[in-house]
């Protein structure tokens, strides 16, 4: 099914996991032992662009490809607006 769906030939599945070191080309944790890594590509031209976990595929997804809500994230995570407006504050660990 992966084969025909994304037109990877023989083999372009696990040669493209060996070349990402065996594991999601975003998060490089997830092995793909328990379920494989999904086929992630460009919803605009097709492309195949690599192997992703669930969760990171998911996460690509809800981006829509969209660089600039990509570049939001990192923003948000290099400045949280919550600091520059109450300071720095602990959740409650219960």
């Amino acid at each position: 099914m992966v084969m025909k769906t994304y037109g990877l030939k023989e083999g372009e599945y696990q040669a493209l996991y060996e070349a990402q070191g065996g594991t999601c080309a975003i998060c490089r944790r997830a092995r793909g032992l328990k379920k494989k890594l999904a086929v992630d590509h460009d919803h605009a031209t097709g492309y195949v662009r690599g192997l992703l976990c669930g969760p990171c595929n998911k996460i690509l997804g809800h981006l829509r490809d969209n660089r600039e809500l990509a570049m939001n994230v990192v923003r948000y995570l290099d400045a949280p607006p919550a600091q520059k407006h109450i300071g720095y504050r602990k959740a409650n660990d219960e």
